[in-house]
């Protein structure tokens, strides 16, 4: 699996302890088909054996084991202020 990291996303995690959680979240509506996404937590899962660990940078990143990666997984520093974090998606 390859991650795409920028500088900015790297100084982000390094500050907030140097441990990503990629997790999917799965959006039901009434009308339509179920949408699946990634969200990020900047810390380490407590149940370690449902995810992968990955080391990239010196940074250890934990992607769940149901997530499939054709490619890499794009992590980039979204939000301001208070309201940062990291948004995780999947690229070719």
């Amino acid at each position: 699996m390859h991650f795409e990291l920028d500088q900015k996303a790297k100084s982000w995690l390094e500050s907030k302890g140097k441990h990503l959680t990629v997790n999917t979240v799965e959006v039901k509506g009434c009308c339509i088909a179920g949408v699946q996404d990634l969200m990020t937590i900047p810390k380490k899962p407590k149940d370690l054996h449902r995810y992968n660990e990955f080391t990239v940078e010196n940074l250890s990143i934990y992607v769940q084991k149901n997530i499939k990666v054709k490619d890499k997984i794009s992590l980039k520093v979204a939000g301001v202020g208070f309201f940062k974090g990291i948004s995780a998606k999947l690229t070719n």
